[in-house]
């Protein structure tokens, strides 16, 4: 009995992961070869066919997702139609904005977007509609330009606001206009502050914790504490400035923190501020570094205040707000002692000049001609 030979199987194709597929790309097919095919110059093909099907293999393999709801239709606007030929203008003013696909202005071309004020204020007064297909370009205009925004709004319509609810870029028309923003949380709403904090366009943010610390400024610490370190600096310059009101002792260990910070916008701010508290540590260390620096001469019969300028500005005094580098004309030791003598408290000086009150220091003379510095600060 004679027993046929069993032909070989031959292997299936081996179905490539959408990661060795992009592996490959990135390596290369002459590095590393495409899952399911040969080296060589069919590599390439393979690599893409492979692709296409993993593509389409992946997007059937989707569920759709529930229809969200449509937006409502936008709302009609009553004014006349704007004549073609003011159209046209409008159109051509738009083009010339900075960003516009046009390209803007170029070389030494009149800058056309200066008439779009003139422009704006002859169409509202005439009381035309802005023609729909303008308005995105008008919305992107009032956008780069805020002195543009009153007239460019009230030219755009009820229309705009619909706009600025579809899209983020827009949504400072919503807070310029009457009845368009987000109301500040009362007292007591403390999960509509959090909410506002957290997900709030920025300057409604700066609006809610001006508003917060006037009525409660731990509070509005605490909160700016919350999200501090995840804030972009320019952000943090504009929260530490609000700080300015009700600013108390209680406020020091988080301006202390700022002291520290990236930025060194904040880090001056924060020790701007902590200058304004008498009893703050930076005002004790300041006041240390100053009267080094002061000193009473006891001359018998003519005392006079000595001044000896710090001769370098270390690493502490630039963390607590002494700016290094002098102001064009100014000598680089005048300009620290200046510093230091200014954040000092003023209650430092009597017990340093031998128990004298204000008017008897302002009256001593000052030795080496430094008196114009240590009283300029």
């Amino acid at each position: 009995m004679t027993s046929t030979p069993t032909p070989p199987s031959t292997p299936s194709p081996t179905t490539a992961s959408w990661e060795e597929l992009v592996t490959a790309a990135l390596l290369g097919t002459d590095r590393r070869t495409p899952p399911g095919s040969e080296p060589g110059p069919g590599a390439p093909a393979a690599l893409l066919d492979a692709a296409a099907a993993e593509t389409v293999r992946r997007r059937a393999g989707l569920r759709p997702a529930r229809a969200a709801r449509r937006p409502d239709p936008a709302p009609e606007d009553p004014r006349p139609p704007l004549p073609a030929a003011a159209a046209r203008r409008l159109t051509m003013l738009l083009a010339d904005r900075p960003g516009a696909a046009a390209g803007g202005r170029r070389g030494t071309a009149p800058d056309l977007m200066e008439l779009l004020p003139q422009w704006l204020a002859t169409a509202n007064t005439r009381g035309f509609a802005a023609p729909p297909e303008t308005l995105p370009a008008l919305l992107d205009a009032a956008r780069g330009r805020t002195d543009l925004r009153p007239a460019a709004l009230r030219f755009a319509g009820p229309r705009a606001l619909w706009l600025a609810r579809l899209n983020p870029d827009w949504r400072f028309a919503l807070r310029a206009t009457p009845g368009g923003g987000t109301a500040l949380p009362g007292p007591g709403a403390a999960d509509r502050v959090r909410r506002l904090w957290d997900e709030g366009l920025f300057a409604e943010r700066v609006a809610l914790l001006a508003a917060l610390r006037a009525r409660d400024p731990a509070g509005a610490r605490g909160l700016l504490a919350s999200t501090w370190a995840t804030e972009r600096a320019e952000d943090r310059l504009m929260f530490l400035d609000s700080l300015r009101t009700g600013l108390a002792p209680a406020d020091e260990p988080f301006l202390e923190q700022a002291l520290a910070d990236r930025s060194r916008n904040v880090r001056a701010t924060a020790a701007e501020l902590l200058s304004a508290l008498p009893d703050s540590a930076l005002a004790a260390r300041m006041a240390a570094r100053a009267v080094t620096c002061v000193s009473l001469d006891r001359a018998p019969d003519h005392p006079a205040i000595a001044v000896e300028a710090p001769h370098e500005c270390d690493a502490g005094m630039e963390r607590d707000g002494v700016v290094a580098k002098p102001p064009g004309g100014r000598g680089e030791r005048s300009w620290w002692f200046g510093q230091l003598v200014e954040a000092a408290p003023l209650a430092t000086w009597p017990a340093r000049l031998g128990g004298r009150g204000p008017e008897e220091i302002v009256a001593l003379p000052v030795a080496d001609g430094w008196r114009g510095e240590l009283h300029a600060a």
